[in-house]
């Protein structure tokens, strides 16, 4: 099986000259289609800048990203909002929520930016919030939920659109224990039922455990 990720012998270096920060050392990686992975590590191992490399939200100093087989390393600034838009789902540790949109909105939001027709929004936007327990929450704004549910609000929108992949930056971070079980429970549910292909940083041990797939980060490199 073609890995849908590959990532190869990938440097990232900040600054130049005496105040130049190697933060990635010669990556490599393969993600498999349909898989949950797990990326852990300390703070400042590199596994934010990985996901961010993986997801054409930054661009590698040296090496090769390539998805289904293109190296999206070469696209172009306008070819990589367009990959991001068609093909990734991003879940980040600030949430990323519009204010002003309640969670309904919010999930409408993502997929009207993945490009999904407009008549398949209300079904989308119902299974999401089922998957993550907020439909009862459909019509509050984000200042009216707490840390759990403004990042379960996240996780809703990064899947309604059913991407290719999701990149998740700690989104257990804000869960208490329960929810975050529940979380890596529906996650692995969307591997198994919806082909989904999942990569996610976490250090917390009780989630490592759930995962079969986990590869460590340490100073920039697999370890």
């Amino acid at each position: 099986m073609l890995p849908l990720i590959a990532v190869t012998d990938v440097v990232k270096e900040y600054g130049a000259g005496e105040n130049k920060v190697q933060v990635l050392s010669k990556i490599n990686l393969s993600i498999l289609p349909n898989t949950l992975v797990a990326l852990k590590g300390r703070s400042g191992s590199g596994k934010t800048t990985l996901i961010n490399i993986m997801g054409a939200l930054d661009q590698p100093t040296d090496g090769k990203v390539l998805f289904e087989n293109s190296d999206i390393g070469q696209l172009s600034e306008k070819e990589r909002t367009e990959f991001r838009r068609t093909n990734i789902g991003f879940i980040f540790q600030s949430f990323g929520l519009v204010p002003l949109m309640t969670v309904e909105e919010n999930i409408e939001f993502g997929l009207r930016v993945a490009g999904t027709p407009r008549e398949e929004w209300a079904e989308r936007v119902q299974d999401a919030l089922e998957v993550v327990g907020l439909t009862k929450r459909a019509s509050h704004h984000p200042f009216e939920l707490s840390g759990g549910e403004q990042q379960r609000c996240a996780i809703a929108r990064a899947i309604a659109p059913s991407p290719s992949i999701i990149l998740a930056d700690e989104p257990t971070a804000e869960l208490d224990s329960k929810t975050a079980f529940q979380i890596i429970t529906r996650f692995k549910k969307l591997v198994e039922e919806k082909k989904t292909t999942i990569v996610m940083t976490t250090h917390d041990p009780a989630i490592l455990e759930m995962i079969e797939h986990v590869f460590e980060l340490e100073d920039g490199k697999i370890a």
